[in-house]
């Protein structure tokens, strides 16, 4: 999942700045973001960004078949947790993850 959402934040992010992966656990539960700057996604897009083949825009020049945040989407789910996205004008896409740090 981790190198999924690492992958799209190369693939879309700006690639003069940085990408910053964090993470930590707090009160049974897993936290981890990775944060990319680059254009805003837009809300038409994010409502369907993880659902399969889901591409943002007219992007064919890119390379996948729109799997890569349904599979993580899909990871979380299985792991009673949820991945999230919020990305806003200011440039910055941050994808969340929220999932139980122990098997229940």
């Amino acid at each position: 999942m981790l190198s999924n959402l690492l992958g799209n934040a190369v693939t879309h992010g700006d690639r003069s700045q940085p990408i910053q992966v964090r993470g930590f656990e707090r009160s049974g539960e897993l936290f981890l973001s990775v944060n990319n700057r680059g254009a805003p996604i837009p809300d038409a897009v994010r409502a369907s960004l993880f659902q399969h083949f889901s591409r943002p825009g007219k992007q064919s020049s890119l390379q996948g078949l729109g799997l890569g945040l349904y599979i993580a989407a899909e990871i979380a789910r299985a792991h009673d947790g949820e991945l999230t996205v919020e990305s806003s004008a200011s440039a910055d896409t941050t994808f969340k993850l929220r999932m139980p740090s122990q098997a229940q």
